[in-house]
């Protein structure tokens, strides 16, 4: 059985667009997003995968403008019209602010689609896979911690906040401890949900990932029942833990340069029917897509260097430019800052998708002071030294400045006694 997770989809996500896509009337950051989405769907539809998995996040925003469902439903229906059954899990980013309205995945249960089911409550889901029969889902939907809070302090209004997660946690494991009550041992199970587990790491730089939700322990989810435990809402994926593997997909696109060394995708999983509950694990492997290249170049161009531009010309050589977002730091001097107006860099620099910003960071005229420091000088002798690299400071000055040092150190021994 060929199980397809991934998640953390967040269409709708603009950050850092230059232009509309003329071929699909999109924000060509939208087009990204739904580039590596349709690389996932063909995957699923050409590997004949028996179940896709998608641990949450639909949408950037919880209130989807009907564009972004009308491209995220086309995909959906172009899998269940190859009878592969899809799990949906609704993610922090999914949710409305008042509990009572419908989530942006209520839709296709509401409109009785075949093949989709939504997980949007802790319990165990029966799925029937494409080719190799039913399949059992623990699922967890990202959890409304202040609901939860709410609750709490009702019954104990003096209760700690830290004893407020501890008790979440412990309804947590207490509700999944009756779901597995109910596993049929002779189908496979495994756990999904969107949340957040301690172990984890994130990259991004915005944090959008992050929420203020409770943070359980990979361990956890070590339970004999789980063949695999498929998690989203961390952007970075990671394997967390290995018997059973606790695996973050991680997104499918970068939303922003604190993600530019992750490499994007989802995982595959292959699960052997033949062998008793615990041990049907056959294999478990990330497949990679072609996600929107991030690269921030950092060039620091020497004082004395005599050609800037062809020093900065050398650096951006080696760089990754062409349909990647950049954004780039330069430190130099003023004068050689201006290099980078130079018509050859403009060129290359236009190969990039998009050119965020060039940072700069300006070399002072003087010199960078160089006061020699040992754990043997004292405090005058430092301040002298440090004195000694000012040129235009003559030697009346630096005297009588040496003299007030004096008084302060003194004076503040003399309170100090």
């Amino acid at each position: 059985m060929k199980v397809l997770h991934f998640s953390d989809l967040h269409i709708g996500y603009e950050r850092y667009s230059k232009t509309t896509d003329l071929k699909t009337g999109l924000d060509d950051r939208i087009v990204d997003f739904l580039n590596v989405f349709d690389e996932l769907i063909d995957y699923a539809i050409n590997e004949d995968v028996d179940l896709v998995l998608f641990a949450g996040d639909a949408f950037k925003t919880r209130n989807p403008t009907p564009t972004h469902l009308r491209e995220f439903s086309k995909r959906l229906l172009k899998l269940t019209d190859n009878d592969i059954p899809v799990v949906l899990v609704v993610g922090n980013h999914d949710i409305p602010a008042i509990k009572q309205r419908a989530t942006s995945l209520d839709i296709f249960p509401t409109m009785n689609i075949d093949k989709v089911t939504v997980i949007d409550k802790l319990k165990l889901y029966t799925v029937d896979t494409k080719n190799n029969g039913p399949i059992q889902i623990i699922g967890l939907p990202w959890p409304r911690f202040g609901t939860f809070t709410t609750n709490i302090r009702k019954s104990n209004p003096k209760i700690k906040v830290e004893e407020i997660t501890k008790s979440v946690v412990d309804l947590f494991d207490s509700n999944i401890s009756k779901e597995l009550t109910k596993v049929d041992k002779k189908l496979p199970c495994i756990f999904t949900g969107h949340l957040s587990v301690m172990e984890a790491k994130t990259s991004t730089e915005t944090l959008m990932s992050i929420t203020n939700d409770p943070l359980l322990s990979s361990q956890f989810f070590i339970k004999p029942e789980f063949e695999y435990v498929g998690l989203g809402h961390i952007h970075k994926d990671q394997v967390l833990n290995e018997n059973p593997p606790v695996v973050y997909s991680g997104s499918l696109e970068r939303v922003d340069f604190g993600e530019k060394n992750d490499e994007k995708g989802f995982y595959i999983i292959d699960l052997d029917l033949k062998k008793p509950q615990g041990n049907r694990l056959a294999s478990y492997k990330k497949i990679k897509v072609n996600a929107r290249a991030f690269n921030e170049i950092k060039i620091k161009v020497p004082k004395n260097e005599l050609y800037p531009n062809k020093y900065i010309e050398q650096i951006l050589n080696a760089e990754q430019i062409e349909n990647a977002i950049i954004r780039i730091h330069i430190e130099s001097t003023k004068e050689h800052f201006e290099s980078i107006n130079d018509p050859k860099i403009k060129e290359m620099l236009s190969k990039a998708k998009n050119l965020v910003s060039i940072v700069p960071t300006y070399i002072t005229e003087r010199e960078t002071l160089n006061v020699e420091l040992t754990e043997n000088l004292g405090v005058m002798e430092t301040f002298e030294k440090y004195l000694d690299n000012f040129d235009d400071i003559n030697d009346k000055r630096k005297k009588d400045l040496i003299d007030f040092g004096k008084e302060i150190i003194t004076e503040y021994e003399m309170e100090n006694e």
